[in-house]
């Protein structure tokens, strides 16, 4: 007879947590947990590199002179650290009428070298008052600006280990026009790494590993060199003020915080987070099945691939010196995340102005584009690379401009759909 009592109480505290707001933390704690089934060793690793990716970076530790900013927390916040943000990164360059383009970083034909490809509007000059470069801006030269908006990096650890040849095989005619193509880059690890070939990660698919991705930032977005990125990036393409660095050693390679101490607890964290649980149906649906046979029906799956599977064996890269782990939180799991990483023609709706193989190696052209995995998308307020949609339906839309791209058979179906499979499209897009 004591338990309904119990219970009533129960209930009342149940209701106190929701009012003070205590259980929010518990709910976005399963948003940015980490992949189950996990080695106490990986477990440490995730932990270790939640600590490095949550952190602001030191001069003392390379940062500067110019940077975007000083932690990977400032871009990847939302709904939890290893989320996505609306803010958008800056990319520029000059084009010419031939087609032709420089990247304004010296390397180019005209020879100029003025900062480029990424704007680093942030400097070390905030901290040391002698320091005499401030941020970048964009240089009069350039005619062709981009901006970029940071993805979220939930499940990218099981991006990570999805077999290149399962990504190539879908390189093939899916009809309606749509043909994917694998972006193959040259990876700077060798054997006795299990290395990736095929780009899966970032707006072009330049990167094809976590490792890269993550010394790719550390080079310039927190501006610190590492045995991966060697090359400091110059203020503007001007010489380095010695009095805008706290560092010893300038070009600041090798030190411990940008060595492997630094990137791989980071790509480690983005290896292990697990990907956003789906979300119920909206506006009081009891299930979004109507909205997923939409899905399929009018060509979306052709380019958003609902799932890949990992293979049975997926080796983990944990230092520069050849070591590897087995992750069987990694092996034989379903990748649910609505993309074939591939790049794909959109056209000229994208707006796309800068070819991508100027950033990294790889084979993107300028309207080409990979197919962004659509899990998280629950936490997204503003869509497309740039940002510049602002709800799904303007997103859907923008895939085309009616005319050019692989999609306008695709986007011609879903205008052609009735208000209601419309609105189901929409509802089950919103669980993802």
């Amino acid at each position: 007879m004591l338990l309904p009592g119990r219970l009533s109480k129960l209930l009342i505290f149940f209701s106190m947590l929701v009012s003070t707001g205590i259980l929010v933390i518990t709910a976005q704690a399963q948003i940015g947990s980490h992949l189950p089934g996990m080695k106490p060793t990986e477990i440490k690793f995730f932990n270790n590199g939640q600590t490095q990716f949550g952190r602001v970076w030191g001069m003392k530790e390379g940062v500067g002179p110019v940077l975007t900013d000083g932690g990977c927390l400032r871009c990847h916040n939302t709904p939890v650290l290893g989320g996505g943000s609306n803010r958008l990164l800056t990319f520029f360059g000059q084009a010419g009428p031939d087609g032709s383009f420089d990247a304004l970083d010296g390397t180019g034909a005209s020879g100029l070298n003025e900062g480029g490809l990424l704007l680093q509007p942030r400097s070390n000059q905030a901290f040391l008052p002698d320091c005499s470069q401030g941020g970048e801006v964009v240089p009069i030269d350039a005619n062709a600006i981009e901006n970029r908006m940071g993805p979220p990096v939930f499940g990218f650890g099981l991006i990570d280990a999805i077999a290149d040849a399962d990504i190539q095989a879908e390189a093939v005619d899916k009809g309606s026009g749509v043909h994917g193509v694998a972006n193959v880059g040259v990876i700077f690890l060798n054997e006795p790494f299990p290395v990736h070939t095929v780009g899966r990660f970032g707006k072009k698919g330049q990167m094809a590993n976590l490792i890269e991705m993550a010394a790719f930032a550390f080079a310039h977005d927190l501006g610190i060199t590492n045995p991966i990125n060697t090359v400091e990036d110059l203020p503007q393409g001007q010489p380095i003020d010695p009095n805008c660095t706290q560092n010893i050693k300038v070009p600041n390679n090798g030190n411990i915080g940008s060595g492997g101490n630094g990137m791989f607890p980071i790509s480690h964290f983005m290896r292990y987070l697990a990907p956003a649980p789906l979300a119920a149906c909206p506006n009081g649906a009891t299930d979004c099945t109507q909205g997923q046979t939409v899905f399929s029906t009018i060509g979306c799956d052709k380019c958003h691939k609902p799932s890949y599977t990992t293979p049975a064996n997926v080796l983990v890269q944990t230092d520069l010196n050849g070591t590897t782990l087995s992750s069987p939180a990694l092996s034989s799991q379903q990748v649910n995340l609505y993309s074939d990483l591939l790049l794909h023609d959109l056209g000229s709706a994208d707006k796309g102005v800068i070819p991508e193989n100027h950033i990294n190696t790889g084979l993107a052209t300028v309207s080409q584009w990979r197919t962004a995995p659509l899990w998280g998308l629950q936490y997204r307020t503003r869509f497309m690379h740039s940002g510049g949609a602002a709800d799904l339906t303007g997103a859907i839309l923008g895939h085309t401009d009616g005319v050019t791209g692989e999609a306008v058979t695709i986007i011609n179906n879903y205008k052609a759909l009735t208000p209601a499979d419309q609105a189901a499209l929409l509802d089950f897009l919103k669980t993802l």
